[in-house]
């Protein structure tokens, strides 16, 4: 009787941590997404403006500007778009999914405003009751470098399939 009593509570054991392995693998885009956010957030508040450059996918209108003008251009456009409590209240209440099912309306649009797929596109959205909607939008980069000598310059210096950042909006308290 005892052993039948160990057997079960054994099973039990094992089957939690098999459905608790389950669910923390299932999370691991999301928390990729959550850690790629807070790495941006660092390097926009340290001054590390050459960084955000690798974290994120320039859009098209940036392409022909220096390094240093897109980097002030972003540092400019992104420091008060995004903060820890911002991306705490992300995590703890915000929706993650593909872009095309969070953001029905606006995925072809943004997708095209930064050159990628929107099915290689995740995103987090948090509706607030008061104040404006938080937006993340997050792609993959492929697992081959994009053909030519030289990369783009998003690309440049990161390690490739990484999450990059396409958007950012309103991610803050």
């Amino acid at each position: 009787m005892k052993k039948r009593f160990l057997l079960v509570v054994a099973l039990a054991v094992g089957c939690g941590g098999l459905v608790w392995y389950g669910l923390w693998h299932m999370g691991s885009p999301r928390r990729a997404g959550l850690a790629v956010l807070e790495q941006l957030d660092f390097s926009l508040r340290s001054g590390a403006a050459a960084a955000c450059l690798d974290q994120i996918v320039l859009p098209a209108a940036l392409a022909t500007r220096t390094p240093a003008e897109q980097a002030e251009f972003i540092t400019k456009a992104l420091r008060d778009e995004i903060s820890p409590e911002g991306i705490a209240l992300l995590q703890r209440d915000g929706r993650f999914g593909s872009l095309t099912n969070l953001f029905p309306a606006e995925a072809q649009s943004w997708a095209a405003q930064a050159g990628v797929k929107t099915e290689d596109c995740v995103a987090f959205r948090l509706d607030r009751t008061h104040g404006p909607r938080a937006e993340v939008v997050l792609v993959r980069l492929p697992e081959t470098p994009p053909s030519g000598d030289h990369p783009p310059l998003a690309t440049r210096h990161a390690p490739l399939s990484l999450l990059r950042i396409v958007r950012v909006n309103n991610v803050c308290p």
